[in-house]
C-alpha cells in the first residue's frame, strides 16, 4: 500500500491512495453523525470533526508505511477507529454502534472503490495520470455517493435513534460486513484467487461493496419492519387491554351504584344490631361504600367517568392525591377504545411513577382537560423523583414528537414504553401530538387533539 502518494505508476492504479481512503472513512462516519443524535453540538462538534479527520489521515498514512502483511490488522484498526469516533460522537448503545460502524465501513469501501474504478477508466481513456483529474473525480464521486446515501438512510429510517440491536443480530451484521470485506479485498493480499486478475479486481471490489451495502440496508429495513409490526401488535394489545379494563370497570360501577341504593339495609342492620363489634364492622362497610360513591366522577362523558373513577380508587389505595378538572363534553368525538387507551395509559404511567415516591405527602397527580383555540389540551402532572425520569434530550422539552419521549428505566427497553407510544398514536390519529418535560420534581405530560378531528 502507498502512503500519501497521489501520482501512481500504471501498475499501482488498482491501489487507492491512503489519504483518499481516510477521507472516505471519515465521510462515512460523518454521514452517520448527521443521521443519529449527537452528543456534541455547535463549536464542540466542529472541533470534534476536524480532530477526527486529522486522526484518520495520520492513521492511514502510518498504516501505508507498514509491510503488506500488516494490511489486515491495519484495516481492523481502521474499523475500530470508526467505531470509537461514532460511539464517542453519538448518543448510541454499544451494539447499535457496531451495526452503524459496519454500514459506515462498507459505505467507505464502496465510495473509495467506485472512485478508483472511474479514475482508472479516466487514466486509460486520457492516457494521463494527473492530480487535477484525480481530485475532480474524487470530489464528484464522494459528494454524490455520500449525499445520495445520506438521503436514502434518512428517508428509510427517519429519526429513529435507538435500534436495540441484540447480540445475535450484531453478530449477523458483523458477519455480513466481514464477508463483504474479504470478498472485495482478497485480491490485494494474494494473487492466487479468481478475483485477483488486475482487469477484474476493481470491478469485483466495487460490485461486492455495492452488494454489501444493499444487503446491510435490506437487513436493517427488514428488521425495522419487524420491529414496527411487533410494536403495533403490542400497542393494539394494550388498546384491547385498556378497553377490557374499561368494560370491567363499567360492570363494577353499576354494581357499586346498586349497592348504594341498598344503603337503607345498612341503616336497618345498625338499628337492630346490639353487638358493638358487629356495629363497627357495618359502619366500616358503610364508610367504604360512601368513599367509593364519592370517588365517582361526573365529567359529562360516561366513558371517561368510568375510567377516572377506576383510577381514582387506585390512587386512594396507594395514598395518592388525585385532582381532576376535566370537561368531558370536549371528548365526545373520540372513539371509546381510543379514549380508554389515552387516559388509561396516561394515568397508569402517572400512578406507577407516583407510587414509587417514599414521601406520601408528595404523592399527587393533577389531570385537566380544556379547550384552547382549535385544540383540546390534556395536561397530566405527577410528582416524581428526578432519578426516575430520563428524557431523550435534556430535562425540558416542549417539542411534540415521538423522538422526545422519556427513556424507560426498566432493563428491557425493547418491550417497555408502549404506553407512551400508544398515547402518541392516539394523539396523532386526532391531529395532535405529545410532549413531555420534567421540572422541579414534576413530570408533565401534555397531549393536543385537534378540535376539527373530533367533529
Amino acid at each position: 500500500m502507498t502512503g500519501l502518494t497521489i501520482f501512481l505508476n500504471p501498475d499501482q492504479l488498482q491501489d487507492t491512495p491512503r489519504l483518499f481512503t481516510a477521507i472516505a472513512e471519515w465521510l462515512a462516519v460523518f454521514v452517520y453523525l448527521q443521521i443519529y443524535k449527537r452528543k456534541l453540538q455547535g463549536r464542540e462538534f466542529a472541533v470534534y470533526c476536524i480532530g477526527t479527520a486529522i486522526i484518520f489521515a495520520v492513521y492511514q498514512y502510518i498504516a501505508g508505511l507498514l509491510p503488506i502483511w500488516f494490511w489486515i490488522p491495519a484495516m481492523m484498526g481502521a474499523v475500530l477507529l470508526m467505531y470509537l469516533t461514532l460511539y464517542l460522537g453519538l448518543d448510541i448503545k454499544i451494539n447499535d454502534c457496531g451495526v452503524v460502524t459496519a454500514q459506515a465501513f462498507v459505505l467507505a469501501e464502496f465510495a473509495a472503490s467506485l472512485y478508483r474504478q472511474l479514475y482508472v477508466w479516466y487514466f486509460r481513456f486520457m492516457g494521463e495520470n494527473e492530480i487535477l483529474g484525480s481530485i475532480i473525480i474524487l470530489v464528484v464521486i464522494y459528494m454524490l455517493t455520500y449525499l445520495l446515501y445520506y438521503r436514502f438512510e434518512k428517508e428509510a429510517h427517519g429519526e429513529k435513534q435507538v435500534l436495540n440491536i441484540s447480540n445475535r443480530e450484531l453478530v449477523s451484521f458483523i458477519a455480513t460486513g466481514v464477508g463483504v470485506f474479504i470478498m472485495s479485498n482478497i485480491g490485494f493480499v494474494t494473487s492466487n484467487t479468481p478475483f485477483s486478475a488486475s482487469e477484474n479486481l476493481l470491478y469485483v471490489r466495487t460490485l461486492v461493496d455495492f452488494g454489501g451495502l444493499l444487503m446491510l440496508s435490506t437487513e436493517i429495513g427488514r428488521r425495522n419492519e419487524m420491529t414496527i409490526r411487533r410494536d403495533n401488535d403490542a400497542i393494539n394489545q394494550l388498546f384491547q387491554k385498556q378497553y377490557e379494563q374499561y368494560k370491567l370497570a363499567v360492570d363494577n360501577s353499576e354494581a357499586l351504584r346498586r349497592e348504594m341504593h341498598d344503603m337503607k339495609h345498612y341503616i336497618i342492620a345498625l338499628k337492630n344490631e346490639n353487638d358493638s363489634a358487629k356495629r363497627a364492622e357495618i359502619m366500616e362497610d358503610m364508610e367504604q361504600s360512601i368513599a367509593i360513591q364519592e370517588a365517582f366522577m361526573n365529567t359529562g362523558n360516561q366513558v371517561l367517568d368510568v375510567i377516572l373513577t377506576t383510577k381514582s380508587l387506585q390512587c386512594e389505595k396507594k395514598n395518592i392525591v388525585f385532582k381532576v378538572m376535566v370537561d368531558g363534553d370536549l371528548l365526545q368525538g373520540i372513539h371509546v377504545k381510543d379514549l380508554c387507551s389515552l387516559f388509561g395509559n396516561i394515568l397508569d404511567n402517572a400512578i406507577e411513577a407516583t407510587q414509587q415516591i417514599e414521601d406520601e405527602e408528595r404523592r399527587m397527580i393533577n389531570l385537566s382537560v380544556r379547550r384552547k383555540n382549535q385544540f383540546i389540551v390534556i395536561n397530566c402532572e405527577n410528582a416524581s423523583d428526578a432519578e426516575n425520569v430520563k428524557l431523550e434530550d435534556g430535562n425540558k422539552k416542549n417539542i411534540f414528537g415521538s423522538d422526545y419521549l422519556p427513556k424507560t428505566t426498566k432493563k428491557d427497553s425493547v418491550k417497555h414504553g408502549y404506553g407512551l407510544k400508544s398515547i402518541m398514536q392516539v394523539a396523532e390519529k386526532y391531529g395532535g401530538g405529545l410532549s413531555v418535560s420534567f421540572e422541579d420534581g414534576w413530570f408533565k405530560l401534555k397531549v393536543l387533539l385537534s378540535v376539527d378531528s373530533l367533529t
